[in-house]
């Protein structure tokens, strides 16, 4: 997805905590702490640092992300991205060089 796509985006230099609710497109390139609710995407830039549950349409994961994910459509892990934790979601995708631990069920 284009960053011209995406509605909003935390920038590399903003620490937030708490607890995040959105319908459109974010994209979080700096540190996130709490819980996350979408019924729209989520992605975790590249400098993205992300410790949350997360509930989301879609979720592409760039960066690192730490916590338990139910996601509605998909969820991407890119090369340069990290996850760990359990996900639940009807598709997974995992690029070579991407590192997941943790369990799924489609």
């Amino acid at each position: 997805m284009s960053e011209e796509s995406i509605d909003t985006i935390i920038g590399e230099d903003i620490q937030f905590r708490g607890k995040l609710r959105f319908n459109n497109a974010l994209k979080i390139k700096g540190q996130f702490k709490g819980t996350i609710e979408t019924s729209g995407s989520l992605i975790v830039g590249e400098t993205g640092r992300v410790e949350a549950d997360i509930e989301a349409g879609t979720l592409e994961v760039e960066g690192d992300l730490k916590g338990n994910i139910n996601a509605s459509s998909k969820v991407s892990v890119r090369k340069t991205g990290k996850l760990v934790g359990d996900v639940r979601t009807p598709d997974l995708e995992i690029e070579s060089g991407a590192k997941f631990s943790g369990n799924c069920i489609m």
